[in-house]
């Protein structure tokens, strides 16, 4: 007979099942900023490139996690993987902006991204804001809470239909040269459908009843010392 946590993992598989096919695809391309692979402090593209993204005005800077502003000998300080985007680069100015393939025109998505600001300059309270937009999701972010060796990231969280001509962009709106917007583990994944949540909750609920059934069949067996 199995055992109860056969049963759990099996039906956790199957409503699992029950989730979009899309819901897994990485739509969004280098999200998180980990290519290429930057020795020391940063890259500045251009001249450097950032792969899957392309830098619309100014530059912009694909930092090591591990830079504290003065070294790379400190903790990973990225909200994910290794390495982060600062929207602003040498010049004062930056954005980007990157094409999304795939996503079903009239189906609702999610966009998701941490967000900080440089926190290495001498003033740690100094804001910094950025705008974003695909579709009809628009909006800004500002953030003034980071340090060197915190940067506080937050995280932003917003629905948008997709239309089939999906463009994904980024642009600092205040602070300048080392003052500006930092980006990472950007991404965009379908919102599951009422009556999917609806089949994945009844599908709980079935295994909820299987296992007490279970158990109770169990604990009516005869018992042998």
């Amino acid at each position: 007979m199995l055992h109860s946590r056969h049963v759990l993992a099996a039906a956790a598989i199957a409503a699992i099942g029950l989730m979009p096919a899309t819901a897994s695809a990485q739509v969004v391309k280098n999200g998180g900023f980990e290519s290429p692979t930057v020795a020391g402090c940063c890259n500045t593209a251009p001249p450097d490139s950032v792969d899957f993204w392309t830098v619309t005005s100014g530059n912009v800077n694909v930092v090591n996690g591990k830079f504290n502003g003065t070294d790379t000998s400190g903790p990973n300080l990225a909200a994910e993987g290794n390495q982060y985007l600062d929207l602003v680069g040498q010049g004062g100015t930056g954005s980007i902006v990157q094409t999304l393939l795939g996503l079903t025109p009239g189906v609702v998505y999610n966009l998701t991204f941490d967000y900080s600001n440089n926190g290495f300059t001498p003033s740690s309270s100094t804001s910094a804001s950025a705008g974003f937009s695909i579709d009809d999701l628009i909006g800004t972010v500002t953030h003034n809470t980071a340090n060197s060796t915190d940067l506080d990231w937050r995280v932003f969280s917003g629905s948008f239909t997709a239309t089939g001509n999906d463009v994904l962009s980024f642009a600092n709106v205040t602070g300048g040269r080392n003052e500006g917007v930092l980006l990472d583990a950007i991404s965009v994944a379908p919102v599951p459908e009422p009556a999917t949540w609806a089949m994945m909750l009844l599908g709980f609920g079935g295994i909820g009843m299987a296992v007490r059934r279970r158990r109770k069949q169990h604990s009516s067996l005869p018992q042998f010392a």
